[in-house]
């Protein structure tokens, strides 16, 4: 399933692999070259219209069978994948069963999502609306959340009868290659699912191809924008995910020990590499003090630490020497501007891509790290005064992709309808979940992945209307 990289006349480019604990060579990825875009769309296409006609029954079978043999094979796909990335291997597990969980309700969901909906009578006519599949799907895959990412593409891109190609990141090629393996063994016919790598320009040429009927992707808005623009040359509706930059509301009523150990898990897992972590931490003034101590003390240790100041749990590095360098200027500029170091904020003297998790307070309104997407383990902490303060800050800033209030249920409740973004936690903090539709505004993109709307982003509605014989006739159209 996993498409062939090079053509008998052009050698395929290759970029290292390297592992971000020790910073050593595991490999090299091969990249798609400019002349294998022609052969990946058009094997697309083809596989397309053989996958379409198998009834939706058939393809949900076949997907539950993915994700019965993905299952199987976590332990040694989650050791691949720690590897590569520098997630903790129960991280990197927990992520492969939850992309198993997605690829499940999918199919569980899909005779629903293309059922035939019936329109009341109108006019001698009897009226339904229809679900086609949308065509080839361009699935751009980014490196953080590979394997839960992709399930909220391929599985419903699936179900509802697309061929896929998935476009996969460099720095995660063995969870991705997973999935077209088990596509294979699940019995899923040739080319249905392909798998790539490819520079910048070869992924634009595949966004501008006429062969695919939608492109979804997940990254950063600088290139989400780029995508756009491509897709848009041929008129290919996108679901873009761009990140976030989500806000905590912790009011003086919250329950702490609940709020900060909820936070401290969801903030630090994949060392704080998650569009839809929490990054911005808004705590009423009257428990500020009382918060930061708690955060702090819950914080977990870099994994390579022998003495962790007693600190529980451990997290992995980050990804890549540019991720590093970016959390690590975000720091220095705060400090620059006044914020204080709570703890961390020291590159370690150690191999690997490692950066402490971060506490900030005192940041002001001017920092970096209150308006840029961390995308790292960096937790500034901002006091305020009032309701309506907590909220304007919240909903300050470009993204709108996730939010979480932690107070008193109804308290909480109330703030949390008033936060603008696609997702608000009310006291629980947790990843995407199949079932729910999440989408970003603003910046954070459109469309949405999850739930129904998800499923349907991957078809196209068609009205059906037929006269009914001996019908009285016809209101006129407009």
């Amino acid at each position: 399933m996993t498409a062939v990289m090079t053509d008998a006349d052009q050698p395929a480019e290759r970029v290292p692999l390297v592992d971000p604990r020790t910073e050593r060579l595991l490999g090299e990825t091969p990249l798609l070259p400019p002349s294998g875009v022609d052969r990946v769309a058009r094997v697309a296409a083809a596989a397309f219209r053989r996958w379409a006609d198998v009834t939706v029954g058939e393809r949900c079978y076949r997907v539950r069978e993915m994700a019965c043999l993905l299952e199987e094979s976590i332990p040694e796909v989650a050791t691949a994948f720690s590897r590569e990335h520098g997630k903790t291997e129960a991280e990197a597990a927990m992520e492969v069963a939850r992309a198993v969980d997605t690829l499940r309700w999918s199919a569980d969901e899909a005779e629903r999502a293309t059922a035939a909906t019936p329109l009341p009578e109108r006019a001698g006519m009897v009226r339904e609306v229809l679900v086609d599949p949308a065509g080839p799907v361009l699935a751009i895959v980014p490196w953080n959340f590979p394997a839960v990412v992709l399930a909220r593409k391929l599985g419903p891109a699936l179900v509802m009868g697309c061929s896929v190609v998935v476009k996969a990141a460099d720095e995660t090629p063995s969870v991705t290659d997973a999935f077209a393996v088990a596509a294979r063994q699940a019995g899923l016919p040739e080319g249905t699912v392909q798998v790539v790598h490819a520079a910048p320009e070869v992924a634009d040429a595949l966004v501008r191809r006429r062969e695919f009927g939608a492109v979804s992707f997940t990254g950063s808005a600088r290139v989400g924008r780029l995508v756009a623009a491509g897709a848009a040359s041929t008129s290919t509706p996108c679901v873009l995910e761009l990140g976030g930059h989500a806000p905590v509301i912790v009011t003086a009523d919250a329950d702490l020990d609940a709020a900060v150990a909820a936070l401290v898990a969801v903030k630090f897992s994949s060392a704080g590499q998650s569009c839809g972590a929490p990054s911005r931490f808004l705590v009423d003034r009257r428990v500020h003090a009382q918060f930061v101590e708690r955060f702090t003390a819950l914080a977990p240790a870099c994994d390579y630490e022998r003495d962790s100041g007693g600190r529980p749990g451990t997290m992995g590095p980050l990804n890549n020497a540019r991720r590093r360098a970016e959390v690590h200027k975000l720091v220095l500029d705060a400090v620059h501007r006044g914020a204080r170091i709570r703890l961390g904020g020291r590159l370690p003297d150690t191999a690997g891509y490692y950066y402490p998790a971060t506490v900030l307070t005192d940041v002001p309104v001017g920092a970096r790290i209150l308006k840029e997407e961390p995308f790292g383990p960096l937790a500034p902490v901002v006091a305020y005064d009032d309701d309506r303060q907590a909220v304007e800050l919240a909903n300050e800033g470009d993204y709108a992709l996730a939010a979480y209030v932690f107070g008193e249920p109804d308290h909480a409740r109330r703030l949390g309808v008033d936060v603008d973004a696609g997702s608000v936690s009310v006291n629980f903090a947790a990843g995407a979940v199949p079932d729910a539709p999440l989408g970003g505004r603003r910046t954070s993109g459109y469309g949405y992945e999850g739930g129904v709307p998800g499923l349907l982003a991957f078809g196209r509605l068609k009205t059906l209307q037929c006269r009914v014989p001996d019908s009285a006739g016809l209101e006129a159209c407009t």
